[in-house]
């Protein structure tokens, strides 16, 4: 008999939030190097990063001798030396025969080739985020800045820093990790005892996988849904025409198929339920930020016209390729509706205006 739901607090996040009510989880994150027992062959591990987002979670599914941990952290030094102490206890006498990785980004999947070799554990994740990051560390480093610099101008950000943020974004992926298998949506596999559910989403991240325990209602959800920020959206340079809010909407959709009781186990910030609460509120932010960039672009408007329209706030460094990644997401999708059209200026610069 699996033990009964974890205790739930109205404890809010130390960052502002819209979702204040959610019922996050009473008690405080793991330390550094420590785990957390969550419910039954469920342990909630936290991995500190060196940047402005200071942490992430993983997760780890404990069943008899082996275990499955989800998403691995960042290929830095302070992340390896939280690993060797976990690899003492909760991992003690313990065998780690799986890395699931929800998604090709470096503190998602950085560690995920030196714990394969280290614990000889087999390595899951998309077949899409396998290639997407194999053909990224592959790329000539001075291609992949020369290809986002033009992508940049052609939407209006003339300059930006984007080698130093390049190289270091290369170095903490930690090298490409040999695949074992690629999960596939409705797959189902049993980890920590119980079954899990694979569920792909998109708009974030393509082949981003989600996993959900329906008997115990836990949807780990990686960066698709956070109970206090929303997951970047972003156009990028190497997918120069896509529409990834639509994806991102769409996959919120599909998560609401779980059951509203669900307890979300994010990447970013604490545990909580309510899913169908905030999938709420990111859908009707994202529709706000649309209302808004429609009606600046009464008269013609580049992406980086639009940043300042969608974040109330002076960004430097790659924050500033990333919003602008942002505000071109949403114009495509306004784009995509019909309610804007992107005309070409003489000067190079792609501007969209309202119809």
């Amino acid at each position: 008999m699996k033990e009964p739901g974890p205790e739930l607090t109205r404890e809010g996040e130390r960052y502002p939030s819209r979702a204040q009510d959610l019922g996050y989880l009473h008690g405080d994150p793991p330390a550094p190097g420590q785990g957390r027992r969550i419910a039954d062959g469920l342990w909630w591990l936290r991995m500190p990063l060196p940047m402005e987002l200071n942490h992430i979670n993983l997760w780890l599914l404990e069943d008899r001798g082996a275990c499955t941990v989800v998403d691995t952290g960042l290929a830095a030094e302070e992340c390896r030396a939280v690993w060797q102490s976990l690899e003492q206890e909760p991992l003690a006498r313990r065998r780690l025969a799986r890395v699931f990785v929800t998604h090709d980004h470096p503190d998602h999947m950085g560690l995920a080739s030196w714990l394969a070799e280290r614990h000889d554990a087999g390595i899951w994740m998309s077949e899409w985020a396998h290639e997407s990051s194999s053909e990224f560390l592959r790329m000539v480093p001075a291609e992949v800045d020369g290809r986002l610099r033009a992508f940049l101008r052609v939407h209006g950000l003339q300059s930006a820093a984007t080698s130093d943020p390049l190289r270091d974004h290369r170095t903490s992926f930690g090298g490409i990790p040999p695949l074992t298998h690629a999960p596939v949506d409705g797959e189902t596999f049993v980890a920590g005892g119980v079954t899990w559910q694979v569920i792909e989403t998109a708009g974030h991240c393509r082949g981003h996988l989600c996993l959900y325990d329906a008997e115990r209602r836990i949807l780990v959800s990686g960066d698709q849904v956070l109970p206090s920020i929303s997951p970047n959206v972003s156009v990028l340079a190497s997918a120069p025409d896509s529409d990834p809010l639509r994806a991102f909407l769409s996959s919120l959709a599909r998560l609401e198929a779980c059951d509203p009781a669900t307890l979300v186990l994010p990447s970013h910030g604490r545990p909580f339920q309510a899913l169908h609460k905030r999938i709420a509120d990111l859908r009707n932010h994202h529709f706000e930020q649309l209302a808004r960039v429609e009606e600046h672009c009464r008269e013609p408007r580049s992406a980086h016209d639009v940043v300042p329209v969608m974040f109330g706030r002076v960004l430097r460094g790659f924050h500033r390729v990333l919003a602008l990644g942002e505000a071109l997401a949403h114009l495509h999708f306004l784009a995509s509706e019909g309610r804007v059209t992107r005309i070409a200026g003489a000067d190079g610069v792609a501007r969209f205006v309202r119809i």
